[in-house]
Formats: C-alpha cells, sequence, structure tokens
C-alpha cells in the first residue's frame, strides 16, 4: 500500500513538472539580413540551419537576401543561429524579431507547412 501511494505522488510531481516545462517552450522569429549571392548559398542555408538547436522553420529569400527563422527561445538564442549562419561563410548585416500571429492559428503546421 506504501509503494503504491508512493508511486501516485512520484506520478503527479513528474506530470506537474512536464508541464511546467511545456510552458517554458517559447517560440521566436528572427529576420537575418545575410549576404546571398546565388541559388548555391540558398542550399547552404538551408541544408545547415535545420539541424541547429530548437530550429522548427526557415524560409530563405534569396532576391531580399534574408533567412527568417523560427527556433525555440530555450534551446538557441538569436546570436547563437547568426553565429550558425556566418560559421557557413555569410556575412549577417543585421537582424530583427518578428512578432507571430497566435500560436493557435499556427499550431499543427510542419515546416512544409502541411499538416
Amino acid at each position: 500500500m506504501k509503494a503504491f501511494k508512493l508511486f501516485l505522488v512520484m506520478a503527479m510531481v513528474l506530470g506537474l513538472a512536464s508541464t511546467v516545462k511545456a510552458e517554458k517552450k517559447e517560440v521566436k522569429t528572427v529576420l537575418y539580413q545575410v549576404d546571398l549571392h546565388c541559388a548555391t548559398c540558398k542550399a547552404k542555408v538551408e541544408k545547415n540551419i535545420p539541424y541547429e538547436k530548437g530550429v522548427k522553420d526557415l524560409d530563405v529569400n534569396l532576391e531580399a537576401k534574408t533567412v527568417k527563422v523560427t527556433f525555440r527561445g530555450d534551446k538557441n538564442t538569436t546570436e547563437g543561429i547568426q553565429k550558425a549562419i556566418e560559421k557557413l561563410g555569410f556575412k549577417v548585416t543585421g537582424s530583427k524579431t518578428i512578432d507571430e500571429p497566435s500560436k493557435a492559428a499556427t499550431d499543427g503546421k510542419k515546416k512544409d507547412g502541411k499538416k
């Protein structure tokens, strides 16, 4: 009986801990101005940046020379993503945090925009 009560208490504590952790998943979207020259540059960014910690979405616009990255704030930082882009050999000339639509409007979407 004591073991069962102990098991119940531990289960409740773990449940509460996971709920608290889930609330800390802040998602940020940052638009970086990047010195991109060609389709190969674009492909290099698209191939490597999605593997950075916390990256949820990536949009590279060659014409505007921008890289829009959506990532979890508890897994990475604006500076961390910038360093990852620069590590690929590109100069980042600026960045701007973008206010995204409400989380409810974007829930359930994957990287390719499909459900």
